[in-house]
């Protein structure tokens, strides 16, 4: 069965986004956070939002809306510096640490992505 996309995230293809993406631990504590800007390159209910970056690599998101957000034009930095001019889309996701660190090296790690509601502030 074929992904139905609903007219909404259709209509993010080759739209431009600058992502916000905080880390935490199994305590909540803040591990790092992470500034990417890309446009949208395919979307798709089960596999994400994908962005391709100026560098030509990929990033996926997960397939909700809930935290996009128009954005205010204007002129971004992403974490390493790039100039992003007017985006389409303002982005922010938590992504939590949901298992235990004392894993073997090697094996898979996994995290929970929480959607941020609250439109981004700027400024």
């Amino acid at each position: 069965m074929a992904d139905i996309l609903s007219p909404e995230l259709a209509a993010l293809l080759d739209k431009r986004a600058l992502v916000g993406i905080s880390y935490f631990d199994l305590n909540g504590d803040a591990l790092q956070q992470r500034m990417l800007a890309g446009t949208v390159v395919r979307v798709t209910i089960k596999e994400g939002i994908t962005l391709r970056q100026t560098n030509e690599e990929e990033f996926t998101l997960p397939s909700s809306m809930a935290p996009w957000f128009i954005a205010p034009a204007g002129d971004y930095k992403t974490g390493d510096g790039e100039a992003i001019s007017n985006p389409d889309y303002l982005v922010t996701w938590d992504v939590h640490r949901c298992q235990d660190t004392d894993k073997p090296e090697g094996e898979h790690q996994w995290w929970e992505w929480v959607a941020n509601t609250t439109p981004p502030s700027v400024g």
